[in-house]
């Protein structure tokens, strides 16, 4: 398109510089010919004044104005010479032959007196200039026309150069329309190629996200059901044993008679060994608290946050209602994990005084909140691993995580639940 407009340009500007210097020539030497016509005529009714003068000296003027007429003929003759088209030259060179016999045919009489006028002036007017003057007036008309021929085949030939330049313009925009489609071929066909190719790059990134989804959909109920495993074998294996081995201790202290050393050694054996059962019993429940599956939700938030109050010092409130019977064990289990976390960063980094856990249910679903009067922090900037196992761990059981904190606010983390088949039953707060 770039060089097909230039082209055109080139072109265009050509043509119209050829059709301006013709007409400018042709202008011009039909102002020399008019100059010509004007002055024979002008030359001949001066002649016929001049011959029919009776006073010498306004003949002489006259004389004087047909030799100044005679010069600026010549010259426009001359001028026309340089001008005149090569198919003109035959009739340009009569017409200056022509133009000069009719001034030496005047010639004679310029040389006359007054009476020499008056006896022969009409009669060579009539019989000598005047025919002399058609002449030459006739073969000026010839050459206009010619002038006019050759004006008109320069148009003529405009027409051709501009025809040639519209079916040039016509083939290079035909040609540019071809390259064009061809190349949108390309580029459609190229980009078609990209896209898909793209969808089956997105294809496989997402079935790689639904593997690892999955994947990590396996691993935490692996680690849930690994950790629930070995709660109960810590409870009912070790804990057992470690019982009986308690019971068994205090027949042995009761039976054995005398020696106050092996009572107290026995005293301090058996102290041991209910801090191990103590020890043993804490980590189950820390794994996976029994009561969780037995007791529900509830009472495993509260043990929680009794144990947390316990070990940190934190005032825990729990302000609850009773979750439903049928909802989900992973939910269950993913509040649990939550809360546990969150109550673990406040009583680690929060400088927290008080913490309020919400757990209610209203007709949108489950809604927990976990609130303290820390220190706070910037969620953007400061999200460790923690918050975003919570994250994650929410948003793979379709729920809604948003933590809300600035820096000496506190700290708001939220999580909720859509249940849309449960409808929120009401029950008294507890408080602890």
């Amino acid at each position: 398109m770039g060089v097909m407009a230039i082209d055109s340009g080139v072109s265009l500007r050509g043509a119209n510089e050829t059709s301006a210097k013709l007409r400018k020539e042709s202008r011009d030497r039909d102002e020399l010919l008019d100059q010509l016509l004007n002055d024979i005529y002008h030359s001949g009714a001066i002649l016929r004044d001049y011959l029919l003068e009776n006073e010498p000296a306004r003949a002489e003027r006259q004389k004087h104005e047909l030799e100044s007429i005679r010069i600026r003929m010549t010259d426009t003759l001359r001028e026309y010479g340089r001008h005149v088209p090569a198919d003109g030259r035959q009739e340009f060179d009569g017409l200056v032959s022509r133009t000069k016999s009719y001034w030496d045919s005047q010639a004679i009489s310029l040389e006359w007196n007054a009476g020499a006028r008056r006896r022969m002036g009409e009669t060579f007017l009539r019989e000598v200039v005047i025919p002399r003057r058609h002449e030459v007036v006739d073969l000026a008309k010839q050459i206009t026309a010619l002038n006019q021929r050759d004006l008109d085949s320069g148009e003529a030939g405009m027409e051709q150069l501009q025809l040639g330049f519209r079916r040039r313009f016509n083939r290079m925009s035909v040609t540019a329309l071809l390259v064009g489609f061809v190349l949108a071929c390309v580029i459609m066909r190229r980009v078609n190629r990209l896209e898909t190719e793209t969808a089956t790059r997105f294809a496989e990134v997402e079935e790689a996200r639904r593997n690892l989804r999955r994947l990590s959909d396996r691993l935490v109920i692996a680690q849930e059901e690994e950790r629930r495993s070995i709660s109960r074998e810590l409870h009912d294996e070790i804990g057992q044993v470690m019982s009986a081995t308690l019971v068994e201790l205090g027949r042995l202290e009761c039976a054995t008679p005398g020696a106050a050393a092996w009572r107290e050694r026995l005293a301090t054996v058996r102290s041991t060994l209910e801090s191990c059962v103590r020890s043993v019993r804490d980590m189950a429940l820390l794994l996976r608290p029994s009561m969780l599956d037995d007791l529900g939700l509830v009472a495993a938030l509260r043990w929680q946050a009794r144990e947390v109050a316990r070990r940190s010092g934190l005032n825990v409130k729990m302000i609850t209602e009773e979750v439903p019977d049928k909802m989900p064990d992973s939910q269950r289990t993913c509040i649990y994990r939550v809360v546990q976390e969150a109550l673990n960063n406040c009583a680690k980094h929060s400088k927290a005084t008080q913490v309020r856990v919400f757990v209610k249910q209203d007709e949108d679903g489950m809604w927990v909140s976990v609130e303290d009067d820390g220190i706070g922090f910037d969620p953007v900037q400061e999200r460790g691993m923690g918050l975003l196992g919570m994250e994650e761990r929410v948003a793979r059981l379709g729920g809604l995580f948003s933590i809300d904190s600035t820096s000496g606010s506190g700290t708001i983390l939220s999580i909720r639940f859509p249940l849309p088949d449960s409808q929120p039953q009401l029950s008294t707060n507890g408080v602890l």
